[in-house]
């Protein structure tokens, strides 16, 4: 190091870099280092040390200040991830606002992923949903502002055609389409769309698992992989609960979540039929879940 260089000699490239990164996302976001630093009960130099990377950080710290921030999904990944690595941690449990708070989060100006893997055995991925769909799951989740929170959700999907947007692959159950969170014309509705996008969004790989398809390879809970294009930051996975977000970046992990990735991809259908099989399920929902929506109206 240079003489008279205000990094101290502890300082990694990685700490730099990361709180370079958070210092333009809490001006993007509009608040002062002094507000955070109330809203956090820090001291206001300690957020300007770690801006400046001269201050030990931990995945804590970090994960505070882009819930401050409301950052996106992949944004967090990607500085918690980095911030891991420079720790020598493979794997970190962090708080979250929840399903609704993760909906309101803020699209990065520019995405950090070159690549998304995300499997859902469950529910929709956010990134998928229509407007309507997105507001009454939102509705349903708890919020008290599911306007605005689909609102948010639709600004964030603007990620899909954007030039520097990521490849985004997506295996699919499909009987997460069948989730009745709201009326049959909704639910067509939602698959229609899905199969329109699956059609024409060029970065969107979208395979659908059947339904009672014969799984050799499955996973009981969804899970993303992000790819990132910075060549420091090593590939992340998560699994979201409604209070925490698991995160692993080990080596180990990671290739056991992208080879049930692939085999996942192995049991769904191509992309093609994927889109067919969208089409006949939407044109078959009455036969899924008219009688349980009949059955709802009675209760």
């Amino acid at each position: 190091m240079s003489k008279g260089s205000t990094v101290p000699p502890e300082a990694t490239a990685q700490r730099v870099r990361v709180g370079s990164e958070l210092r333009r996302l809490r001006v993007l976001a509009g608040v002062s280092g002094e507000q955070v630093a109330r809203t956090l009960g820090w001291s206001q130099s300690k957020v300007s040390r770690i801006e400046g990377g001269l201050h030990s950080i931990t995945v804590k710290d970090v994960a505070g200040l882009l819930e401050v921030y409301g950052v996106s999904d992949d944004a967090r990944a990607e500085l918690l991830g980095a911030t891991a690595a420079d720790n020598g941690e493979g794997a970190w449990i962090v708080r979250a606002n929840g399903f609704p708070g993760r909906l309101g989060a803020m699209p990065a100006p520019e995405s950090p992923t070159a690549r998304v893997r995300h499997h859902q055995p469950v529910v929709l991925p956010g990134l998928l949903q229509t407007r309507e769909y997105a507001r009454t799951v939102i509705k349903a989740a708890g919020d008290d502002d599911p306007d605005a929170r689909a609102e948010a959700q639709m600004r964030r999907q603007e990620i899909l055609t954007a030039t520097n947007g990521p490849q985004y692959d997506v295996v699919l159950d499909a009987r997460a389409l069948l989730l009745a969170v709201g009326p049959v014309d909704l639910i067509r509705d939602q698959i229609l769309s899905l199969a329109v996008r699956a059609q024409r969004l060029r970065r969107l790989d979208l395979r659908v698992i059947p339904i009672a398809q014969p799984s050799p390879a499955f996973s009981t809970v969804g899970f993303t992989l992000y790819d990132f294009h910075a060549t420091e930051s090593a590939p992340v996975a998560r699994i979201e609960s409604p209070t925490g977000d698991a995160y692993f970046s080990a080596p180990e992990d990671i290739r056991r979540y992208a080879t049930l990735f692939e085999r996942l991809q192995g049991v769904a259908l191509g992309r093609l039929d994927s889109v067919r099989y969208l089409r006949s399920l939407a044109a078959d929902v009455d036969r899924y879940l008219g009688e349980a929506a009949s059955d709802s109206s009675d209760a």
